[in-house]
């Protein structure tokens, strides 16, 4: 695995071998001292030289590391010190800085963070979290390991895995897991939040699962991986933190800074599953605390579960305000959601939304694993087809790094990685027969910054496509048919039927289709020649590349 390998190949150096001081914008004190109501925190961040995740008397501390405690941020002293007051509720953690590694457990979690729970978790939870820590320790000390810190990379995205069962667990090993096995192109991976679907029992058969791609992973808190029983929005992420540690953190690949946040804001009352969209005020407090370490120059990626809004009530306006009042000052931005099922790359404009640059900020609502909740009919591997609302084949994102700058890719799950686009024309078209039919483009990862053209080849020159707001054809025709099996009541009599030996048909209904953003249209007409006809279609996307297609139309007299 990439990961070990690397490892492997630094222990030649790891005694002579030390990276640079981290580079930041603004060098922090290490230590911030505790008021009245606060303990005081104190460690090392080191260089763990013989990897037991000790701190041994020659092992150097790493100077420059930030270190949190969710809201303040410290750098290490020379000697890699640093010294941080906590609550009786805190969790203590490093920012893995460019060129370092923190260590995994068993499941390929990165290990960056001490839980201060003296008090454990309440006892009305139905899910457990983590049990009372003790006394706070003298020393929390953070081992660091060397690593090539690249200037390009490439990572993968998951959106809202949401299995419900242990079966839909076997979904999504099966169909997204595998194929990602023992690939070496890739850092590093992280969920965007909904890593389960409210059964928290099921954190660790999916980590056992993600775990086989052999990469650090990181998570995103969700809506659906929260503690209902939480009596207000802070200790609603506990059982997640007793598996992923912080919900709100940041680490550093490269040139790019990823901030993660918990978005979620759940209501406060027990029992509640109500949420909105936002930030609390001590969340605000870290990522504006981190921003003034970061330099200018670099790429600042904000990853959180539920998407921005250009309105609405799905995110809180005035917390958006605040986030983009904090980027305004970095011209090069991303941030990345999950949540709604669909896949959408949003541009926020100066002149129609709070964001304060010339140059809009790209937000991209990644596509999910899991589709459309893992509904559908089953394929041949007997897996759901579980296709999104607006069209899109379930599957996971590839973003490459280099410096600034990034390329994001959708891989549909299954399917060779040049599946970039569905084309839809209608069969048998009888020649004169009318003067629209519809040539209709799914370009997923498309834009309002894609352009797409078509041609039929030995018939027509290049023309344009117009973009439109639609459902997708095909997800269209998809929901037809799920309707008439609701009609004879499919599901109840394939369940009722003892005959064969068949799983029961587990599951929602399948979705409604929605308008996707991602669609182009064309209309070619009915004036051609009786045969089969070539269509060949070309998109040009946000990063100029260009990506071609064919589909083959038949002509009827």
């Amino acid at each position: 695995m990439k990961y070990f390998v690397r490892l492997l190949l630094l222990v030649v150096c790891l005694y002579s071998c030390q990276p640079s001081e981290p580079t930041v914008a603004t060098r922090l004190p290490y230590s911030i001292k505790a008021q009245d109501g606060e303990e005081q925190a104190r460690g090392y961040v080191f260089h763990d030289l013989n990897e037991n995740r000790q701190k041994d008397d020659a092992e150097p501390g790493v100077a420059g590391v930030a270190v949190s405690n969710g809201t303040d941020i410290v750098h290490t002293n020379e000697d890699g010190v640093y010294e941080l007051p906590v609550s009786n509720d805190a969790i203590v953690f490093v920012v893995k800085p460019k060129d370092w590694i923190t260590p995994v457990n068993e499941h390929f979690l990165p290990q960056f963070y001490y839980l201060h729970k003296p008090e454990g978790y309440p006892e009305t939870y139905r899910y457990k979290a983590t049990e009372p820590t003790g006394e706070l320790p003298e020393e929390i000390n953070f081992p660091l390991y060397p690593e090539n810190g690249s200037a390009e990379f490439k990572m993968v995205v998951f959106g809202d895995p949401q299995p419900y069962n242990i079966r839909q667990v076997d979904f999504f090993a099966e169909d997204i897991v595998t194929e990602l096995i023992g690939r070496t192109d890739l850092e590093f991976g992280i969920t965007m939040g909904d890593i389960v679907g409210d059964d928290l029992e099921l954190f660790s058969p999916i980590n056992q699962a993600v775990s086989k791609i052999g990469i650090p992973w990181y998570n995103v808190l969700g809506n659906h991986d929260i503690n209902y029983m939480a009596p207000n929005d802070r200790m609603s992420s506990a059982t997640y933190e007793s598996v992923y540690g912080p919900a709100t953190y940041a680490f550093v690949y490269g040139d790019v800074h990823f901030i993660v946040v918990d978005d979620v804001i759940h209501k406060d009352e027990a029992g509640s599953r109500s949420y909105v969209g936002g930030l609390r005020p001590d969340q605000f407090e870290f990522v504006s605390n981190y921003l003034q370490t970061v330099p200018k120059e670099d790429l600042v990626v904000l990853n959180m579960h539920i998407p921005l809004a250009q309105h609405g009530p799905s995110f809180r306006q005035s917390d958006q305000k605040k986030l983009f009042d904090l980027l305004k000052a970095f011209p090069h931005t991303l941030s990345i959601s999950a949540h709604s099922h669909l896949q959408e790359n949003k541009l926020f404009h100066k002149d129609s939304s709070d964001w304060q640059r010339e140059v809009p900020h790209h937000h991209f609502n990644v596509g999910t694993t899991s589709g459309s909740w893992w509904n559908g009919m089953r394929n041949e591997e007997d897996v759901p087809h579980t296709m999104m609302r607006d069209g899109t084949p379930n599957g996971y994102s590839f973003i490459s790094f280099k410096g600034a700058e990034y390329i994001i890719d959708w891989k549909v799950a299954g399917s060779p990685t040049d599946h970039r686009m569905n084309i839809h024309v209608p069969r048998g078209i009888v020649a004169n027969s009318a003067d629209t039919t519809l040539l209709t483009v799914n370009f997923f990862n498309g834009s309002e910054q894609s352009e797409l053209s078509y041609r039929i080849k030995g018939q027509t020159d290049w023309k344009p496509m117009q973009k439109v707001l639609k459902p997708d054809p095909y997800f269209a025709l998809l929901g037809k048919r799920w309707e008439r099996f609701e009609r004879i009541d499919f599901k109840k009599l394939w369940n009722a039927d003892t005959t064969v030996d068949l799983p029961p048909l587990d599951g929602w209904s399948l979705p409604k289709p929605v308008n996707s953003t991602h669609l182009w249209e064309a209309n070619i007409g009915t004036d051609w020649p009786k045969g089969r006809h070539i269509i060949e279609v070309q998109a040009k996307d946000r990063y100029g590349r260009t990506f071609t297609a064919y589909h083959l139309m038949r002509v009827t007299e």
